[in-house]
């Protein structure tokens, strides 16, 4: 009797799987950061992404999106005044995770337009001089198009914007997609 529920349940998890999988994409990007929070500057960024996506009909598909993000803070100088001239700046590292809704829009089989929007959980542990978090999570966007290669590749150029009461974080995208069928 153990055997055979030990069995069903392996056949169910595999089962499971094989199906989960028809909606699932993964993919990376390199992103360009602007436009950021005053004071705030990022010399280059990348994300990982996943999304699974439910087909509703030939054109249209929703799902959930999630991955990692990464920006790599800059330094910059900046004026303080006559006494005291020039100081340093150092801006640290965004990392986030964002938890969004996915929807794409299949226009033809080779061009899709798209949207990730949620929120991005930050991973930050910073402090500022005033013992502030330097990040919060915030409101996340992405709109993105992609372009199918085959029915497994995707290229992808998109924009993520994360904002919260404080800050505000955008950049530029461009990276590929696979298909995990």
């Amino acid at each position: 009797m153990k055997k055979q529920f030990k069995l069903t349940i392996v056949a169910l998890i595999f089962s499971f799987l094989g199906f989960s999988q028809s909606g699932l994409n993964i993919g990376g990007s390199i992103g360009f950061p602007y436009e950021n929070y005053e004071g705030y500057e990022f010399s280059f960024a990348f994300s990982i992404d996943a999304n699974y996506l439910f087909e509703l009909n030939q054109a249209f598909d929703l799902g959930i999106a999630t991955g990692y993000g990464h920006a790599f803070g800059d330094n910059y100088n900046y004026y303080v005044g006559p006494l005291v001239g020039y100081d340093r700046f150092d801006t640290p590292d965004y990392q986030y995770v964002p938890i969004a809704a996915a929807a794409r829009f299949n226009v033809n089989s080779k061009l899709v337009f798209g949207a990730d929007v949620g929120y991005a959980v930050s991973l930050n542990s910073d402090k500022d001089v005033f013992n502030n978090d330097y990040y919060t999570g915030g409101f996340y966007w992405r709109p993105m198009v992609g372009f199918n290669l085959s029915e497994r590749f995707q290229l992808i150029a998109n924009y993520i914007g994360i904002s919260d009461d404080y800050f505000y974080y955008s950049s530029v995208n461009l990276g590929f997609s696979v298909n995990v069928n």
